[in-house]
Formats: structure tokens, C-alpha cells, sequence
């Protein structure tokens, strides 16, 4: 959950820049495009009349226009892409985080059963099965003793795979 609001943050402030860059290139752009040539004063009959002359570009305004307005262009990409996948997950996450959870963990503990022998392997994949199972319940869909299923549970949640809670007089076996 950390991982994703910081990559979210991260996502913004690209954004951000990206917005900045932008619209500095099109400030730029805009500036030197609009700017005049240079204006002579000729003397006619006595009034002083502008006269405008032509302007070139220099190869180094040239070379400013077409990096200014390529860093423009990939800045408007940026925006216009990021915004766009980053609407979809967000309305996928509040819609339910709880599943995607249950999704991850389920995927994790399946992975961990993968890599168990025996007994402790079989009972993972009875905990997997039903998300959350009491501890007689396993007891009777295994077919193993209760001091057995105890350990073998006590060897589990040190790993760090289950999470036991109290119910009543017995144990919910819950994947971590």
C-alpha cells in the first residue's frame, strides 16, 4: 500500500514537471517566433517612416526551436499518456482493495505451499482453499492428529505464512 501511494506521488510529480517543461517550451516557442526583424527609420519628406526589415534565423535559434519544441512535444505525450493510465488503476483500487489483498496473499501463500514438503504443504493448501479455516476444521479435512496440526500450524505461522486467532475455544487459522 506504501509502494503504490509513493508510486502515485512519484507519478504526480512527473507530472508536474512535465506540465512546467511544457510550458516553458511553448513560452519559447511562442517568443521566438512572434519576435520582429529589425526596424529601420528612413527619412521621407521629412516624416520618419519605419521600415521593417527581414529576419533570419541563426542556426543556433534554429537548433533552440526544434529541441525546444521536441521537449514540448514529449512533455504533452507524457502528460496526456500518465494521465490517462493512472485514472484506471486508482478507480480499480477503491473499488475493492480487500480482493486484491485476499488476490496478492492467496498468490504468496500458493507460491510458499509450492515450496513446503509434506504435511506442512498440505495443510497450507487447505488454509489457501478456504481463506480462513478453525483449527478442528483442518483437523478433519486432513485427517491429521491435533498435537500435529499444532505443530505443524507453529512451524507455519513462525514462518511468517498464517496468522492464528482466538475463537472462542479454538484457534481461526487466517493466511498472513
Amino acid at each position: 500500500m506504501v509502494q503504490m501511494k509513493l508510486k502515485l506521488n512519484t507519478g504526480k510529480r512527473n507530472i508536474l514537471i512535465a506540465v512546467i517543461v511544457l510550458i516553458i517550451s511553448v513560452l519559447l516557442l511562442i517568443s521566438r517566433l512572434l519576435a520582429t526583424g529589425p526596424v529601420q527609420l528612413v527619412l521621407e519628406n521629412g516624416q520618419a517612416v519605419p521600415i521593417e526589415g527581414v529576419s533570419y534565423f541563426s542556426l543556433n535559434e534554429v537548433l533552440l526551436l526544434i529541441i525546444t519544441a521536441w521537449f514540448g512535444g514529449m512533455s504533452f505525450l507524457y502528460i496526456f499518456l500518465l494521465s490517462n493510465e493512472s485514472e484506471a488503476p486508482a478507480l480499480k483500487e477503491n473499488a475493492a482493495p480487500e480482493n486484491k489483498t485476499i488476490a496478492e496473499n492467496k498468490s504468496a501463500a500458493m507460491l510458499a505451499a509450492n515450496l513446503l514438503d509434506g504435511d506442512e504443504k498440505i495443510l497450507l493448501q487447505r488454509i489457501v482453499d478456504n481463506n480462513e479455516i478453525l483449527q478442528r476444521e483442518l483437523i478433519l479435512k486432513t485427517g491429521f492428529s491435533e498435537p500435529k496440526v499444532s505443530r505443524l500450524l507453529d512451524k507455519l505461522e513462525k514462518r511468517g505464512l498464517i496468522i492464528r486467532q482466538r475463537n472462542g475455544m479454538g484457534n481461526r487459522v487466517l493466511i498472513k
